[in-house]
C-alpha cells in the first residue's frame, strides 16, 4: 500500500494529467530571515534593542515600532547583499530536493523588498547557489502571490491576500506570529510530506481552501 504523499501525488496525475505545482515561499520558509535580520541589526544598532529571533507577535515588521527602529530596521534591510546572505532553514533544501525527486512541479515564490536595490538578484543568486539553476529559472519574484498559478503554497504568512482568489490551497509553514491560526501546517521541513499530502486530499477531495 502506498504512503498518503504517494497516494495523492497518484490521484492527482490521474485528475489532472498532470503533477501538483507546488509553490514555496523563501523569507523564513527556506531561508532564515529573522535570525539574520536580528544579528544584523544588533551589529549596526547595538544601541538599539531588539527582540530575539523567533518571539515576533506580527507579522508586520514595523508593529510597535519607534520612529528609530524603524529607521535602523529600514537600514539593515536595506543593505546590498543582505538577502544574498541567508542561511538556509534546516531541512529545506534538502525537503524541495525531495519534492523535485517525487515528480513534483515545484517553483520557489517569493516577494521582493522593494527599497532593497538587490533584494530580486539577491534572492535568486540564494536560490541558484542552495537549489540549483533549474529552480532559479522557475522563482517567481511578485508583490501578489494570488496571480501565481499552483495548486499548494506553503508560506509564513498568517494570510495571503491580493488582487485575485487564489486557486492554490495554503500550507502554512509554522512561526510565532501564525502559531494560533486554524488550517494545515508544517512547523518544520520534516513534516511537509504529512502536510503536503492533506493539502492535496483536501483539494481532490474538494474541501475549502485555506489561504
Amino acid at each position: 500500500m502506498s504512503d498518503p504523499l504517494t497516494h495523492a501525488l497518484d490521484l492527482h496525475a490521474e485528475r489532472e494529467g498532470r503533477p501538483p505545482t507546488v509553490l514555496v515561499d523563501m523569507d523564513d520558509v527556506l531561508c532564515r530571515w529573522e535570525d539574520h535580520f536580528v544579528s544584523s541589526r544588533r551589529r549596526l544598532f547595538p544601541h538599539i534593542p531588539v527582540a530575539d529571533a523567533g518571539s515576533r507577535e506580527s507579522f508586520d515588521l514595523f508593529t510597535g515600532f519607534s520612529e528609530e527602529e524603524r529607521a535602523a530596521t529600514v537600514t539593515v534591510v536595506d543593505e546590498p547583499g543582505f538577502f544574498a546572505a541567508l542561511e538556509p532553514v534546516p531541512g529545506g533544501v534538502e525537503a524541495v530536493g525531495e519534492m523535485v525527486g517525487a515528480g513534483i512541479d515545484v517553483a520557489v515564490c517569493t516577494s521582493p523588498w522593494l527599497s532593497n536595490p538587490t533584494c530580486a538578484s539577491d534572492k535568486l543568486r540564494w536560490v541558484q547557489e542552495h537549489l540549483g539553476a533549474e529552480l532559479a529559472d522557475a522563482t517567481v519574484i511578485t508583490r501578489d502571490k494570488t496571480r501565481v498559478l499552483g495548486d499548494v503554497l506553503i508560506d509564513d504568512k498568517p494570510q495571503v491576500t491580493g488582487a485575485v482568489r487564489p486557486r492554490w490551497s495554503l500550507l502554512r509553514f509554522t512561526r510565532h506570529y501564525n502559531r494560533l491560526l486554524a488550517g494545515p501546517r508544517i512547523d518544520d521541513w520534516s513534516q511537509w510530506r504529512a502536510g503536503l499530502a492533506r493539502v492535496l486530499a483536501d483539494r481532490l477531495e474538494g474541501r475549502p481552501r485555506s489561504r
